[in-house]
């Protein structure tokens, strides 16, 4: 997300002809017009084109979507909200620019649409400077989406060549390498990445050639020829190869598979290659040899036991044992490698750094041609997971036992055909049945909004150990239902596939919820009008007025756009007014002087003076406390004078704010939290009302009266 002081990209990213076309969203056909005027006034290659209904924005996307480098959306319309238009254009168009210029802001809108993937969010503001604003944030937006889909084709064309590609850096040290690269040599790209290109010869003479006469002749212009390299397994093969140097001293180099180098690589060995991408670990042994070594491991075992291969050939099996490794099954495998048969064994071993792990260890003999033993096979697997699964079902029995007996929620299990197994007293209780009574019945007989074949298809693909949480509806024995969470999981009770249904009863819990909704489904319609409905209007006035300083001056203009300022601040206290109440409160210490500093560093007070007399910390969302401070000491300075005097300071059960300014008249000191009430020319009315709101909200109370020396006075008790 871009902040105010944007910078606008390199323009250089294209010819500067190049067109920017932006599809604009707005259900206000007049706002939506004054946004495409001024856009391209901003930017001479800016070409708008507005949609009033985002349906037929989509539409639009949809048969040319190719054409449009950027979207700008309001939020609040009346078919989709631009949240649902984005949700939309991200499954076509997933990285096109996408900008939500919206009247209703919110921090919760901004999280959501920042999660949902817009590319940058603004919200509408007085007056035309936002504009611009919006200009910058398009051309950042649509300059830097052009620059990565260029640079990401030219990546999945390196990405995709045939030939093998890398990078240098001037020290010699590989930056970059693409796949058929590392396939060349039979590295990882990761190994390569790193490495001097010398460790890739296998002959001093070879690198003395590289730097005699290779690396001039490439820095002349290009060096081709032919080189032998050293691939990741010790096999020598001949490509192709040039090299050429890059403006900042890198090294671009390119192979390409000679004919002698794919005949090399057919030759590996099918069987070796096959054991080496086996996913389960595997040794060779020379019963021959003395001690019965490995002879081979494959990369599974490697990864299995942390050893590498060097480390692990030459050496017999038991290096893996240790301390906790059963004796008794140890001897069962060697007797059975003394008479050659294949034995399966679960043993516990020993990685390279100590940690212990369950293996199960499958050998057997094979012979050759002539019947006589040639080596031995062996299998390695972890299972260290399922013995630690096998010790928590022991257990599982008699935990579920002592919850069902002890759990103030209600519990049932029951199999896969939504048979009920068992039942806990809670559950009977509530539903009024007895335990008899609910054994052998369906889930669905108590449970009305179950569908039996979509519970059957859920049951049977929810995964084993992994809980999942959903919502669902209990009826009683007398036919009255109520509404329940489930806490459902899938486990192995004594060799059975159970699951095991925690529910729990949230009638309470979502009366609440439905409350609370209407209650917020008033405020939000509240918000939306003001916010949407009167501030489009406003936006919409403000900008033909900035059109029409251009043909007329006057006083009449001067006052036109006064009484839309002060419109314009009566609809922002208005909004903080009824949010106040909105936003779930953040509890903290907060130290009251640095607050009351803060604030007032933000407010114009021209020649006022602020004197901070505490030291008390407040126990208080910081946010809604900085709005109630600022609004008080704003309060002083609009009604005490250019050059009043404000104090903060201690009572003994809170803090005051006061001033020695004319004070508040005794036969008003009632009214002044009234929304509406002021007495200043030019004020709104709601400052002192959104102070009220905030006190109410962290159940203090506050007085307004005049100090002993004049001036308004007002008190705050937290207790």
């Amino acid at each position: 997300m871009n902040g105010e002081g944007d910078v606008r990209m390199d323009s250089t990213v294209l010819p500067d002809s190049k067109s920017i076309e932006i599809l604009h969203i707005d259900d206000d056909a007049d706002f939506a017009d004054l946004v495409s005027t001024f856009l391209e006034r901003e930017r001479d290659a800016f070409s708008v084109r507005t949609e009033t209904d985002p349906r037929d924005a989509l539409d639009a996307l949809d048969e040319d979507g190719s054409a449009i480098d950027c979207i700008v959306s309001d939020y609040d319309m009346p078919a989709l909200d631009g949240l649902e238009v984005l949700e939309r254009v991200r499954d076509s168009r997933p990285d096109l620019p996408f900008i939500l210029f919206t009247g209703k802001g919110s921090e919760e809108i901004a999280s959501e649409a920042i999660t949902a993937g817009v590319t940058d969010y603004l919200q509408k503001e007085g007056g035309t400077e936002q504009y611009g604003v919006l200009a910058n944030r398009v051309q950042n937006a649509v300059e830097g989406y052009w620059a990565e889909r260029y640079m990401n084709r030219g990546l999945e064309a390196i990405e995709t060549a045939r030939d093998g590609i890398s990078i240098l850096d001037s020290d010699g040290r590989i930056e970059y390498v693409n796949t058929a690269y590392a396939e060349i040599l039979g590295y990882d790209r990761e190994e390569l990445v790193g490495r001097h290109w010398e460790s890739l010869y296998g002959d001093d003479e070879d690198v003395d050639h590289v730097y005699d006469v290779v690396l001039p002749e490439a820095r002349g212009g290009q060096w081709d020829g032919t080189t032998s390299f050293v691939r990741a397994d010790g096999e020598t093969i001949d490509v192709e190869h040039t090299l050429s140097y890059t403006d900042d001293d890198s090294l671009i180099c390119t192979l390409t598979r000679s004919e002698a180098a794919d005949a090399n690589a057919s030759n590996v060995s099918a069987k070796v290659r096959a054991m080496d991408e086996a996913p389960i670990g595997i040794a060779l042994t020379d019963p021959d040899r003395e001690d019965n070594p490995i002879i081979y491991v494959n990369d599974e075992f490697t990864a299995l036991t942390g050893y590498e291969r060097d480390e692990a050939v030459g050496r017999n099996c038991r290096f893996l044992q240790g301390d906790a490794t059963d004796d008794e099954r140890v001897a069962t495998l060697r007797e059975a490698i003394d008479n050659r048969e294949p034995v399966t064994v679960e043993l516990r071993n020993y990685r390279k750094d100590g940690t212990e792990f369950w293996n199960r260890v499958r050998i057997a003999p094979i012979f050759d041609a002539d019947g006589d033993l040639d080596l031995f096979v062996g299998f390695q697997d972890d299972i260290t997971e399922r013995k630690r699964y096998e010790r928590q079902l022991e257990s599982t029995s008699a935990r579920l036992e002592a919850l069902f007996e002890h759990s103030p929620d209600m519990f049932a299990v029951h199999d896969i055909d939504g048979t009920i197994r068992d039942v806990n007293q809670r559950l009977c209780d509530e539903l009024g049945y007895s335990e008899p009574e609910l054994l052998g019945r369906k889930v669905w007989d108590i449970d009305p909004l179950a569908d039996p074949d979509r519970a059957s298809s859920f049951w049977e693909t929810l995964p084993p150990n992994s809980p999942h949480r959903f919502e669902a509806e209990l009826e009683r024995k007398d036919g009255s239902t109520f509404p329940i969470e489930v806490h459902l999981i899938r486990l192995n009770l004594d060799g059975e596939d159970r699951f095991v249904a925690m529910d729990r009863d949230v009638s309470e819990q979502k009366r609440r919820e439905r409350a609370l909704v209407q209650q917020n489904e008033r405020l939000d319609r509240f918000t939306s009008v003001v916010s949407h409905d009167l501030r489009n209007p406003l936006r919409v006035a403000e900008g033909n007025l900035e059109l029409l300083r251009d043909d007329c001056d006057g006083d009449r203009v001067d006052k036109i756009g006064d009484a839309l300022g002060r419109m314009d601040a009566l609809i922002e206290d208005l909004l903080t007014l009824a949010q106040a109440g909105e936003e779930a409160m953040d509890i903290g210490t907060v130290p009251l002087s640095d607050l009351a500093r803060t604030c007032w560093g933000s407010l114009p007070t021209e020649d006022a003076t602020l004197a901070v007399e505490t030291r008390r910390t407040v126990e208080a969302d910081r946010d809604q406390l900085q709005q109630l401070v600022s609004n008080l000491l704003q309060n002083a300075v609009d009604h005490g004078g250019p050059d009043v005097t404000v104090t903060v300071g201690d009572t003994d059960d809170g803090f005051y704010i006061a001033d020695d300014g004319v004070g508040l008249p005794e036969s008003e000191r009632a009214d002044v939290f009234e929304a509406g009430y002021t007495t200043a020319e030019d004020g709104t009315g709601f400052g002192l009302g959104i102070v009220k709101e905030i006190v109410d909200r962290h159940d203090w109370t506050i007085t307004a009266t005049n100090g002993p020396d004049g001036g308004a006075r007002f008190e705050i008790d937290t207790t």
